[in-house]
């Protein structure tokens, strides 16, 4: 019969399995197909024949205490492993160069340890910077931390040398400023569409808004620089009469159908005189075109002079 003082066995590890107080070795101790060197003697019972020992699995219903002499068998830490791949910037896209295969343990599962995983693969330790497949930088988070979020070899990781991703970053926000600026000049456009369309009975005022309209279309990739002549004659069509400063919620004659200036100026002058700034008619009436300050305005953000 087998007992724990008489023989043992032991892995490739060098780890040691004992038998039970029953003279049996546990399956669940045990590795299939595993290699294992037995060491000590075999004593002898009365009761059982002159054959080696014997392997077999404990019932469920053993007794908890039929193990209870065992040692505790040794453990080793559970280590991973996962690839990351070397990217380069290339044309302003993160473009994969190589892959490394990193092996880790528990304790190393956070950004900063994987960094480290990789320095030591590439034998430098050049800043580098973790990111997605999309090039989005992975931050040190209660959800990267741990081998759940490492472990999973369907995520896509790079590695990008610090300064590259840095210019990655830089070229994103220019192509948002760009987005942002389309949109900008998008809004204009439909702005001075809808006051072309409340303003077609009156023919300057429509011509000179179709310019406008015309300009706004031209400089959607790009901001529009106006000579100081170009400057001056759009100041002089869409200044008012009476204050000569941009003007402020404009107002047009029905007399000549002209854009006069400012509603708060117009009101003033006509309390002094009931005639019109322009054609001098009398008995003005005025009306007010919706829209038209809002395409002003969003049209002086778009417009420089030179």
């Amino acid at each position: 019969m087998v007992s724990p003082s008489t023989l043992f066995l032991t892995d490739a590890s060098n780890v040691a399995v004992f038998p039970g107080s029953n003279g049996y070795f546990s399956a669940v101790d045990l590795t299939p197909r595993g290699q294992y060197e037995v060491h000590g003697t075999v004593s002898e019972a009365p009761t059982v024949s002159q054959s080696r020992f014997s392997f077999a699995r404990q019932g469920a219903s053993a007794s908890p205490t039929s193990t209870a002499g065992i040692p505790p068998r040794a453990t080793q830490a559970k280590s991973y492993q996962r690839s990351v791949f070397l990217a380069e910037l290339v044309n302003g896209r993160l473009q994969p160069s190589r892959m490394l295969v990193v092996r880790f343990f528990e304790g190393d599962a956070n950004v900063q340890g994987i960094l480290v995983k990789v320095q030591d693969a590439l034998g430098a330790y050049d800043p580098l910077i973790l990111t997605d497949g999309q090039g989005n930088e992975i931050l040190d988070s209660e959800g990267t931390r741990g081998s759940l979020y490492w472990k999973q070899s369907a995520r896509k990781i790079l590695a990008v040398p610090e300064m590259q991703f840095m210019e990655l970053k830089s070229g994103k926000r220019r192509r948002s400023a760009r987005n942002d600026e389309a949109v900008g000049l998008q809004e204009a456009y439909d702005k001075i569409e809808e006051v072309v369309m409340a303003a077609q009975s009156l023919p300057d005022v429509t011509e000179a808004i179709k310019k406008l309209s015309q300009l706004a279309i031209e400089s959607r990739s790009s901001i529009h620089i106006l000579t100081e002549d170009q400057a001056d004659r759009i100041r002089a069509a869409f200044c008012c009469c009476v204050c000569k400063g941009p003007m402020m919620a404009p107002v047009l004659s029905t007399c000549c159908k002209s854009i006069l200036g400012c509603r708060s100026c117009i009101i003033q002058s006509l309390q002094t005189r009931n005639q019109c700034v322009k054609c001098r008619a009398d008995n003005l009436n005025v009306v007010e075109v919706s829209g038209l300050s809002d395409a002003l305005n969003a049209l002086e953000e778009v417009i420089k002079v030179d």
